[in-house]
């Protein structure tokens, strides 16, 4: 890779799964071992914390606005949704973050428990 990481920004929300967040985020870590330049960034629409499916904290970096343009961004998956409306400030923080971004990466968001 050229001189500047790649940056990847991980948008979270309340009942995000932790394996839709850490499972990229170990790829992403390994292939840095193998001499990738990948720099993960978790963020919230907010910028707080949020709590995964599992009641586990996550913390974040800042919000998704405040975030440099992302190479990628990443949309973890969560059983919340489709039981529940999917909120405006997710909306349009996945959205503004799809925009600036490179390459985008959905996780399937599934009704199953």
């Amino acid at each position: 890779m050229g001189a500047d990481p790649h940056r990847v920004v991980v948008l979270v929300y309340d009942g995000v799964k932790m394996l839709d967040v850490a499972g990229p985020a170990e790829v992403f870590g390994e292939a840095n071992l193998l001499g990738a330049q990948y720099r993960i960034a978790v963020v919230s629409t907010t910028g707080a914390d949020v709590t995964s499916s599992v009641g586990i904290r996550i913390a974040v970096d800042g919000s998704a606005a405040t975030q440099p343009d992302p190479g990628t961004f990443l949309m973890p998956g969560a059983t919340v949704y489709p039981r529940a409306a999917v909120t405006r400030d997710l909306a349009e923080g996945a959205r503004d973050l799809a925009t600036r971004s490179g390459r985008v990466a959905v996780a399937f968001i599934s009704s199953a428990g």
